[in-house]
Order: C-alpha cells, then sequence, then structure tokens
C-alpha cells in the first residue's frame, strides 16, 4: 500500500524525489526565462530568490555577477543549491508568507517556475505578496512566473480526471490533474513507487517501499486578480510575457509578470 503523506503538500512535494519530477525544467530553461527578465523591467540586485528550489536560477545569477539570495523551505533542496553554489550566494530555509528579512533589502524579488499559490484559494495567498512588497525597495521589482490560469481552466476545465503515467530515474510515477472550481485550484494527485529491482535508489530519494501519495494544490488565479492583490501591497504591473521567449500574454503557457514597488508618495 502506498503510503499517504501527512505532512503540507508542499512539505513532501519538495522532497528529494522532486528533481526527478522536474528533471526537464533544467539550466537551459532558466537561462531563458533570466534573459527575458531584464527586458521586461530593471534586474536590479540585491536579488532574493524566492522558492530557489535547488539553485539553478541563483548559479545563472553569480554568473552575471548579481549579488543574490536564496530561501526555500525544503532542506533537501537546499542542500542541492549548496552543492552547486559551493558558497557563492547566501542559502536561507524559511517559509514565504514570514520571510527573515528586513524591511526594504532587496532591489529584486524573484518568484520563478510557479513558487507562489500554495495556500489555499487565490485570496488567500495574499500574504506572501504583502511581504515581497514590505522586502523590496520603492522602485525595485518583483517578477513573477505563473502558468496561465486561462489556459489551465481551459485544459481542466471539463471536470475530467486527466491521468499520466511515467517511468522517472527508479520511480513509476502517476499523476492525475484536476481543476476543483469551488475552491479555484489546480490539483495534481502525485503517486511514487520504486521500479521493481530499483528499491534501493528510491529510497535514496525518500520513497520507501511503501512508496508516497501527496496531492499538488495551486491556486488559479485571473489575470485582473494578480494585479488587483499586487496593487493592494503597492506593487503595480508594469510588463508581462506569455513565455520565456517575449510573446505576449496568450501567446504561450506562462504569466511572466514584472510588478514595480511604488516610489514613497506615489499615488
Amino acid at each position: 500500500m502506498v503510503g499517504m503523506s501527512e505532512s503540507p503538500w508542499y512539505q513532501a512535494a519538495f522532497g528529494a524525489h522532486y528533481t526527478l519530477l522536474y528533471a526537464h525544467r533544467d539550466e537551459e530553461e532558466a537561462r531563458q526565462c533570466l534573459a527575458l527578465l531584464p527586458s521586461l523591467a530593471p534586474l536590479k540586485g540585491p536579488v532574493l530568490d524566492l522558492g530557489c528550489g535547488d539553485g539553478r536560477h541563483l548559479e545563472l545569477l553569480r554568473q552575471a555577477e548579481i549579488t543574490a539570495v536564496g530561501l526555500d523551505l525544503s532542506s533537501h533542496l537546499l542542500a542541492l543549491a549548496a552543492g552547486r553554489l559551493d558558497g557563492a550566494a547566501p542559502l536561507v530555509q524559511g517559509d514565504m508568507r514570514q520571510l527573515p528579512f528586513n524591511a526594504g533589502s532587496f532591489g529584486t524579488v524573484l518568484s520563478l517556475f510557479t513558487a507562489f499559490g500554495y495556500f489555499g484559494s487565490p485570496p488567500e495567498n495574499a500574504g506572501p505578496v504583502r511581504e515581497v512588497s514590505r522586502l523590496l525597495r520603492p522602485g525595485g521589482h518583483w517578477f513573477l512566473d505563473y502558468f496561465d490560469g486561462e489556459r489551465v481552466r481551459a485544459e481542466l476545465g471539463d471536470g475530467r480526471a486527466h491521468v499520466r503515467r511515467r517511468e522517472l530515474g527508479c520511480l513509476q510515477v502517476v499523476e492525475t490533474r484536476r481543476y476543483h472550481a469551488e475552491r479555484r485550484q489546480v490539483v495534481k494527485d502525485v503517486e511514487l513507487s520504486a521500479l521493481a529491482g530499483q528499491e534501493r535508489e528510491a529510497a535514496a530519494v525518500g520513497i520507501g517501499p511503501s512508496g508516497l501519495i501527496y496531492a499538488e494544490q495551486v491556486a488559479v488565479f485571473d489575470l485582473d486578480e494578480l494585479e488587483e492583490m499586487a496593487a493592494e501591497s503597492g506593487l503595480i504591473r508594469v510588463a508581462s510575457a506569455g513565455d520565456y521567449s517575449g510573446g505576449a500574454l496568450g501567446s504561450g503557457s506562462r504569466w511572466i509578470l514584472a510588478f514595480r514597488k511604488q516610489d514613497e508618495g506615489e499615488a
């Protein structure tokens, strides 16, 4: 019997197995994303990579000689980031709803690869936005890379369960995606188990004999809703793109949004 995680889903999901599930989100994609951002708004240091994961964006910022700090809740991913960066950038374990930094500490905050929307329905995610605004200097920018909510509703709004089965490294992976209209979340049930003969390798990434089940639950926003939430915290959208090549909103599967922290006294 596969074991159901009793932890909050975002603790179970970002364990040692995470890099196997998302190996396709690689350094080249990170490079494309970071190359796009300065065309939307200035990318000024110091930079906070909020939900830095294994540090792939931090490594590129280091190569560009941009001072950056990484924060993540996952000790597993932070350990990978530490190995990748070899002390070149500070790494902090923390919760994005209560960030351990002083107000005005950063010129830029990055929320990349959907590192947002984890805490219930869309309105329940205002806390991290307030924290981002608190940390930004006036005139600084928050870059949010999120999935296109309209496309997600179009894909999953038929009410059916969309199932995908994969073998990734030592793991058998079954993912079932659906849209929960009442909670306004995209829910992905993830079931992980060891492939036959690869039990030792699976155990090394945290998947024991009973396997693991958890349900990712990410808020599906309207674009206007995101803008209103940001504006309530003094953040105004100044640019956007629909993919990492810089296409218009709606041309791809992403919402890549740049918000500017209003200057003091700015209406």
